[in-house]
């Protein structure tokens, strides 16, 4: 089986568990870099007949192969085996593991952001941390207080995302959205007012009109951070969590202690966040059987355990993250408002699903054409938006 080196600890420690319980089956677990070339490299392995016979995929990354017939569908294994632990009830699980009338993808997360704030420089100013109810107005107000960027210890109030897939939580914020589709777009809608005002703000005035956020220049040299403290708040998921605080990072004096809130309000008073899963598929050519107990295993109640314990990522069941993973996060990592986390992703909707892997669509077009000119001040949003 293959995977993505950014939770390599965590397939592994799947594997030796499955073989422990399993004296009979040896598991080879590969790693391939987390890189824009990954769904590229399996592609590639599979037309050499080299593949895997597992694979992690995100939600928005499988559809290429389910289209061209190379993934097993699931419908039928888990009408068989009656194994539907790791689908909950949710549109956005529908959306990111269901293509053509077959399930292809088996969550093994739940996949949401929100964000992250550091309670030091707020402590520090004498600000109140920033609560669920807060609003966009509110967020660049409290941004610019913890902004200090005078003398040698530099502090920015938002690490901001510089690229189009995170900003897609401030896109959808305002009510538009950049396609006339979520699933399977035909035509982009960059161009309307709303998302052109948020995105020159989230993608260019923050590091240069306002100052409030590290440029890439800053962070490419090492500053600017919020896991070093240097930044107040960062949009991000449950696997930034371990970069923050571990019981090893409060050991080493390293630890930056953290929450977390909702995304702002803006103007959709629904308040939309992202919502997606990332899991595992089979190959066609794999052997279905063996495999399938394997992936039955990972995403099953035993297996999300292991894998959310060591990753702090949301397991794929909503009765698995209250009494598990909810009380573990508080534990190791000193998160306490892991209902925000929860909510956010019964909110979310998906970003973009298509035959083309969303790789491509910020390759291609999106980043050389929109966010590369932004991000290094050279047009506004205006000039460059498709």
């Amino acid at each position: 089986m293959a995977f993505g080196q950014s939770d390599q600890v965590a397939f592994a420690a799947l594997a030796e568990e499955y073989m422990n319980r399993n004296s009979n089956v040896k598991v080879d677990a590969v790693f391939l870099p987390n890189d824009e070339n990954y769904y590229a490299t399996l592609q590639t392995q599979y037309a050499g007949g080299s593949n895997p016979d597992i694979a992690s995929m995100q939600g928005w990354g499988f559809q290429i192969f389910a289209d061209n017939g190379v993934l097993a569908g699931l419908d039928a294994l888990r009408e068989r085996d009656d194994f539907n632990y790791a689908w909950a009830d949710s549109q956005s699980i529908r959306d990111y593991t269901i293509r053509n009338g077959d399930t292809y993808l088996t969550p093994m997360q739940l996949g949401t952001m929100l964000m992250f704030y550091a309670k030091k420089p707020f402590d520090e100013a004498g600000i109140p941390y920033p609560t669920d109810d807060w609003t966009f107005e509110e967020f660049v107000e409290i941004a610019e207080k913890l902004t200090n960027t005078e003398g040698e210890n530099k502090q920015w109030g938002y690490q901001a995302n510089g690229n189009w897939f995170r900003d897609i939580h401030w896109i959808r914020g305002t009510g538009a959205q950049e396609w006339d589709t979520l699933v399977d777009p035909h035509k982009s809608q960059f161009n309307q007012p709303p998302i052109v005002d948020i995105v020159q703000q989230v993608a260019q005035d923050f590091y240069y009109k306002l100052g409030i956020s590290p440029a890439p220049a800053d962070l490419d040299a090492g500053s600017g951070g919020i896991e070093a403290g240097q930044s107040a708040m960062k949009y991000e998921g449950p696997w930034w969590m371990p970069r923050m605080v571990t019981p090893e990072l409060r050991e080493q004096g390293a630890a930056v202690e953290f929450d977390v809130v909702l995304m702002p309000k803006q103007q959709d008073e629904s308040r939309p966040h992202r919502g997606w899963a990332e899991g595992v598929v089979i190959f066609a050519n794999a052997p279905l059987e063996p495999a399938w107990d394997l992936v039955k295993f990972m995403a099953g109640e035993d297996g999300q355990k292991i894998f959310s314990n060591i990753t702090g990522r949301i397991p794929n069941n909503f009765d698995l993250i209250d009494s598990f993973w909810a009380p573990t996060v508080r534990e190791n990592h000193g998160l306490t408002n892991t209902t925000a986390f929860i909510e956010a992703f019964r909110r979310g909707e998906a970003d973009v699903i298509s035959g083309l892997p969303r790789t491509q669509f910020w390759n291609e077009v999106i980043k050389p054409v929109g966010w590369d000119p932004l991000v290094a001040g050279t047009a506004t949003a205006a000039e460059v938006l498709p």
